[in-house]
């Protein structure tokens, strides 16, 4: 199998599940449902996991197979990969999750890349050598890396919110 293909289904199909996934949490935030100290400590795993396949995803994409990033694309590096590195260490001390509220502005960052890469702005020519217009990826005719790292900020932001929500109802 080709490796670019592989990727591609891998990472495809784990942005789809983490829509699913994302909506699911956004439900729970929004009826205020909760779960047990055990199960809501799960969020935080799961922001920490999303972050960190987000974080290594880019690597394999750049470093694997191959895929010289655009300029938006490593700014959304520059805050995924500080988001990981800080998840990964809330999971030794807790307090420190509340960094992945940053993810937000991951998200907003991407649609904005998403916005460039679909002919919006200035045509997306960010750059001579890369332009932020270019596809590396296209599943399904509208999942691109743009998509995947907008997918997976926003993800990160869910689980936080609701991780963060639902450790205070425990509390109380």
């Amino acid at each position: 199998m080709d490796i670019i293909l592989f990727f591609n289904t891998l990472f495809g199909f784990m942005t789809i599940v983490s829509w699913l996934i994302t909506a699911s949490i956004f439900y729970l935030y929004i009826t205020k449902r909760t779960f047990s100290k055990l199960i809501t400590e799960q969020f935080l795993n799961y922001a920490i996991s999303v972050a960190s396949f987000s974080a290594v995803g880019s690597l394999i994409y750049s470093e694997v197979v191959g895929f010289i990033p655009c300029k938006y694309c490593w700014y959304q590096r520059y805050l995924m990969y500080p988001i990981a590195l800080v998840l990964i260490a809330s999971y030794f001390k807790k307090n420190l999750f509340k960094f992945g509220y940053v993810s937000i502005f991951g998200f907003f960052l991407s649609l904005y890349h998403i916005y460039l890469q679909n002919g919006g702005g200035d045509g997306g020519a960010c750059a001579l050598d890369v332009p932020c217009s270019l596809r590396y990826v296209d599943i399904f005719g509208f999942i691109s890396i743009p998509v995947m790292a907008g997918s997976g900020f926003i993800t990160i932001f869910a689980a936080i919110l609701y991780y963060d929500y639902a450790r205070e109802q425990i509390s109380e």
